[in-house]
């Protein structure tokens, strides 16, 4: 039977490639559309919309080890709250739930 070296040096520049920071990208453009499909929206809202404040990037994050990210941002004033709710509204967890479906 054979022998598996792993050459860490070859892994670790496959994850930061920019191949698998363009994978990252897709998959966070994936929860991206998810979450402006199930995103509440509120027609009479002043300041834009939560719906349609979602962005996604990738990159490279540096650290004792290097890793391709994706990230899904929302930067409407009230995201925090419509993630996670207050005390007279509950929680919605649309992002949460878009990165679930992904794995559904």
């Amino acid at each position: 039977m054979g022998r598996y070296n792993a050459d860490y040096k070859g892994l670790g520049e496959m994850l930061v490639s920019p191949e698998m920071q363009a994978a990252m990208k897709t998959l966070a453009e994936k929860v991206k559309a998810r979450a402006e499909e199930t995103a509440p929206f509120d027609p009479k809202g002043k300041d834009g919309h939560y719906k349609d404040s979602f962005s996604a990037d990738s990159g490279v994050r540096h650290g004792k080890t290097s890793r391709a990210y994706g990230r899904v941002t929302n930067d409407d004033p009230a995201a925090f709250f419509i993630e996670y709710g207050t005390s007279d509204t509950p929680k919605r967890r649309t992002l949460g739930k878009a990165i679930d479906a992904l794995n559904e």
